[in-house]
C-alpha cells in the first residue's frame, strides 16, 4: 500500500514539475527574445553613443570656455566694447548691460540642456549592458529549462504506460496501448 501512495505521490509531483517547466517556458522565452535587442541598439550601437557622450561633454567644456573667453571671440566683443562705450553710441546701459549677459544666460541653459543629454546617453549606454547580461543570463536559464524539459518528455514517454494504468473498459480487443502517447 505504501510503495502505491509513494508512486501516486511521485507521478503527481513529476507531472506537477512538467506542468511547472512548461508555464516558465512560456513565461521566459518572450523575455529572452525580447532582451536580445537593448533598448536602442535598433538606433545607435555602444561606440557611437560613447563617442555622442564624448562630443556632448567636450561641447559642455566648449560652452564653458566660452562664457569665460566671450570678450576675445570676434561677434562678441563687440558686446564688451558696446558696454564700455554705450552712452556714447547712444544705447541705454541697463539694455547693453542685459544683452550681454543673456547671452550669458542662453549660453548657461545650453551647457544645461548638453549636461541634461550627456547623461542620458550614459544611462542609455549603462542599461543597454545591463539588458545584454539579462538576456544572456536568461537564455541559458531558458536552455536549463529546455534539457530538463526534454529529459522529462523522455521519462514521460518511456514511463507513461507503467505510471498510468489504462483503464481496462477503453481499450478494444484489437487495440494495443502506445506507452509514448
Amino acid at each position: 500500500m505504501e510503495n502505491s501512495r509513494l508512486q501516486d505521490d511521485l507521478l503527481k509531483e513529476f507531472k506537477q514539475e512538467r506542468e511547472m517547466i512548461v508555464t516558465q517556458l512560456d513565461l521566459l522565452d518572450p523575455l529572452a527574445v525580447s532582451l536580445r535587442k537593448p533598448a536602442a541598439a535598433r538606433v545607435l550601437n555602444s561606440i557611437f553613443l560613447l563617442v555622442l557622450e564624448g562630443l556632448t561633454w567636450l561641447s559642455i567644456v566648449g560652452v564653458a570656455s566660452f562664457c569665460i573667453v566671450r570678450d576675445n571671440i570676434y561677434p562678441f566683443y563687440i558686446l564688451a566694447r558696446l558696454r564700455t562705450k554705450a552712452d556714447s553710441i547712444g544705447f541705454s546701459a541697463r539694455d547693453v548691460n542685459f544683452l550681454y549677459w543673456s547671452i550669458v544666460g542662453f549660453a548657461t541653459i545650453i551647457a544645461f540642456l548638453l549636461f541634461i543629454i550627456a547623461r542620458n546617453l550614459a544611462h542609455i549606454r549603462k542599461k543597454n549592458a545591463i539588458l545584454q547580461m539579462a538576456a544572456n543570463r536568461i537564455k541559458i536559464v531558458v536552455g536549463e529549462q529546455l534539457k530538463r524539459k526534454a529529459a522529462v518528455d523522455a521519462i514521460d514517454q518511456r514511463h507513461f504506460g507503467i505510471l498510468e494504468p489504462l483503464p481496462l473498459h477503453e481499450l478494444k480487443s484489437t487495440a494495443v496501448p502506445n506507452p509514448g502517447h
